[in-house]
């Protein structure tokens, strides 16, 4: 194996791990954490999907995340904000 593969190997076990913490969190405390295992599951994929090419694919997913979470930043200051 090369270092690709373990650290593709790697990152598909912590996803593994939070799809099941997620699991577990969601059935014992509360039902508002379960956005925690679609965000495993989104992962799972990701990485899964990121077989060749490696090193290009995660920048490329780094990218539309940033922009995923700047919106999110964004729509959240809007909404705290927002005159009543």
């Amino acid at each position: 194996m090369n270092s690709e593969d373990i650290i593709v190997y790697l990152t598909s076990l912590v996803a593994i791990g939070i799809i099941v913490v997620g699991i577990l969190a969601t059935a014992f405390h509360s039902a508002t954490l379960a956005p925690i295992i679609v965000i495993g599951i989104i992962l799972a994929i990701f990485v899964l999907k990121a077989k060749g090419n490696f090193s290009h694919k995660i920048e490329s997913i780094e990218k539309i995340c940033f922009v995923i979470t700047l919106i999110a930043i964004i729509c959240s200051f809007i909404l705290l904000y927002r005159p009543m």
